[in-house]
């Protein structure tokens, strides 16, 4: 299993403040980092050509919510790994991400070093994110 050469690490929150934090978290490790605001930005820039390493995703979003997100991207075949940022990791929305095939549950605030242990974890364990088809 090799690891991609530049993972690109996508996070998607619609707080800048935990945003810019995570993106600069995973620039310092050497990768690429893009952010986006909703989860909408990101499938309108999305291309199952090119899918990321892994994403950082939160769960409330004023319109389409994380978990729906990741149900969407199981559901069309798009296996990325994805860690789920929320403050509250025991709600029904956390355990309905899980069950939609997010990897890892991280409770905000986010501790920087587990962070990166998950993210590398998540690249180390994945071959590289697979596709099947598009929406």
């Amino acid at each position: 299993m090799t690891k991609p050469r530049n993972p690109r690490i996508v996070v998607i929150d619609d707080d800048d403040s935990v945003s810019d934090a995570i993106r600069m978290l995973v620039e310092l490790q050497g990768w690429t980092a893009i952010s986006y605001r909703s989860c909408e930005a990101f499938l309108a820039e999305f291309s199952v050509d090119d899918p990321p390493s892994c994403i950082i995703l939160d769960l409330h979003f004023p319109k389409m919510n994380g978990t729906q997100l990741q149900r969407q991207l199981t559901q069309s075949g798009i296996r990325v790994p994805t860690i789920v940022l929320t403050a509250r990791p025991d709600s029904p929305l956390a355990a309905s991400a899980l069950q939609a095939g997010a990897r890892e549950i991280i409770t905000k605030p986010v501790d920087g070093d587990e962070l990166i242990r998950k993210i590398t974890s998540a690249l180390d364990d994945t071959a590289g994110p697979m596709s099947r088809q598009l929406f």
